[in-house]
Order: C-alpha cells, then sequence, then structure tokens
C-alpha cells in the first residue's frame, strides 16, 4: 500500500519553509510528515482530523501541528464541485524542532517556547475569528526578507505560547509515525466516513475499507483513534448536524435524518451526550 508520509519540499540553505496553499480545496488525504507544521487557515471551511480528534475548521483557525501527528483539512463538499466559486487559502510554516533547538532554541529565554512544541504533539489550536496582528505577520510572511520571516515566526510562536485561549487537539500525543499501511487504512476508513455518513453504515461496511474483519478492525481502529467506530461515526453526524443548525432553518428532525439518523430520539441522545446541550438548548446558544 501507498504510504501517506507526506514529503515537505526542502530549501536547503533555510530551516523552515513558508508556504502558501491556494486553489479551490486543500489537500484531501489523511497524512502526517516530520517537520512540525504552522498553518493559518484564511479562507474556506470544512471538517479536519488531527490525531483523534474531529471537528470543523474556519477562517482564522491559527494550528501547530506537531512532527508525525496524523492530519487533514478536508474541505465541505462544495469545494470539490466543477466550476466552483469556492477558495481555499492558507499560509503554512514548516520547520525542524531538532534544527532550531540545535542552534538557539535551547537558550533558557525559548523555554517557553519547546513547551508549546511539546504541546504541538496533540495539535495546538487558537481561534480568532476574525484579522488580528498575529494572523497578519503569518499572512506577510512569505513577503520578508529571511531574516524577517525569522523574527516573524519567533514572535508568533511566542504570541501563541503565551496565548490563555489555545487548546490541545488529540488526546492522542503522537512521536514515531506508525506503519504506513495503518495510515493507508486510516485514510480509508475517514474518507468512507467522511463521504457516507448519511447514508446507513454497518460495521462491516467500514471494516471492508480497511480490509480487515470486523473483529481485527474494532481492535485496530481503538488503536489508533483511542475510539469506537460507533463513536467517530456519531462525532462525523452531530459536527454536520452543528453545522447545519448554524447555518440553516431546516427542521431539527430533518437536519437528523440527513445526517444519517433514522431515529429522532437517538439524534437526540447523541447529540446530547457529545455537545451537553439538546439541539433546541444549542440553537438558542447561538442565537
Amino acid at each position: 500500500m501507498k504510504p501517506l508520509l507526506f514529503r515537505v519540499p526542502t530549501v536547503d540553505d533555510r530551516s523552515f519553509r513558508v508556504q502558501v496553499d491556494d486553489g479551490p480545496h486543500f489537500y484531501d488525504r489523511l497524512h502526517f510528515h516530520p517537520e512540525l507544521q504552522l498553518t493559518l487557515i484564511k479562507e474556506s471551511v470544512g471538517t479536519q482530523v488531527v490525531g483523534d480528534r474531529i471537528d470543523r475548521f474556519r477562517p482564522y483557525d491559527l494550528l501547530l501541528l506537531g512532527a508525525n501527528l496524523p492530519h487533514v483539512f478536508r474541505n465541505d463538499p462544495a469545494y470539490f464541485a466543477q466550476k466552483t466559486a469556492h477558495q481555499a487559502l492558507s499560509y503554512s510554516v514548516y520547520l525542524r524542532p531538532e534544527q532550531l533547538q540545535e542552534s538557539f532554541f535551547g537558550l533558557p529565554e525559548l523555554n517557553h517556547l519547546n513547551q508549546l512544541f511539546q504541546e504541538a504533539r496533540h495539535g495546538v489550536r487558537i481561534r480568532f475569528n476574525e484579522p488580528v496582528s498575529t494572523t497578519t505577520h503569518l499572512e506577510q510572511l512569505h513577503t520578508l526578507r529571511p531574516f524577517e520571516q525569522l523574527m516573524t515566526l519567533l514572535t508568533v510562536l511566542d504570541r501563541m505560547a503565551s496565548d490563555p485561549n489555545r487548546e490541545l487537539l488529540s488526546m492522542t500525543a503522537y512521536e514515531q509515525p506508525r506503519r504506513p499501511d495503518d495510515h493507508q487504512r486510516l485514510d480509508n476508513v475517514f474518507t468512507f466516513i467522511l463521504n457516507q455518513y448519511a447514508s446507513p453504515i454497518t460495521l462491516e461496511d467500514v471494516a471492508a475499507q480497511a480490509h480487515l474483519t470486523p473483529s481485527a478492525f474494532c481492535r485496530f481502529f481503538r488503536l489508533h483513534t483511542r475510539k469506537t467506530f460507533s463513536q467517530l461515526l456519531n462525532e462525523v453526524r452531530i459536527e454536520h448536524a452543528c453545522r447545519l443548525l448554524q447555518e440553516s432553518k431546516l427542521p431539527i428532525s430533518q437536519i437528523a435524518f440527513s445526517c444519517g439518523y433514522t431515529n429522532l430520539s437517538n439524534f437526540n441522545r447523541q447529540f446530547k451526550l457529545i455537545n451537553n446541550l439538546t439541539p433546541g438548548q444549542y440553537i438558542k446558544a447561538l442565537f
């Protein structure tokens, strides 16, 4: 099977790489790489997988993803339509922490950044929701001279390390990559669920995507995500239900059915289990 080790293009005489991704949608395969990844989502929305965490990404999300942390930013279906007017735009920095630690990251003045890098093993996110000076720094980074880029990068990392609103995403910390074929299996499973969540999905259906028996798949999935298949499926369905509750005026029952639930009571139970609110309470909290 094809490994999902993502190879970041390198710049021989630089300790980090600045990259702008601008297109109809982002790279949509679950992948990992040995570099730390600092990413600002500027435009587009969708579902993100970071380690064992699945939720939404949106403009002005700032993320720091640790080395070998599996992740994907999968845009909503509208971004993949032919002749779409939707656009996905992000600004990223890829860096190898061991290179920087060999130079000046060992200085005591930068100890707080080393703590941030430890947190990045889980994935770190700050949601700004609107432009601020930190996001502006990242948007302009690719236009600066190398020295200015380094100083700006340190400033952004310093602000992340001192921001009380930063959150850890994945319950599981990732340090060493698992077998490449395991990542391929996970990618197949996540892609299948994200595409088919609105339809009935059985354990046998999803196990077939990983080319495993149902019992072997349950062990495999629990090992890699710390969740059961049914937990993950409910999280994906409820995450999409939340989006519809925010963006549409459809009745709750219709939203439940469109997200794969055939029983409204089960939908309400799963919704409260995940969000600690009923769908009705969730709507009231939005307005």
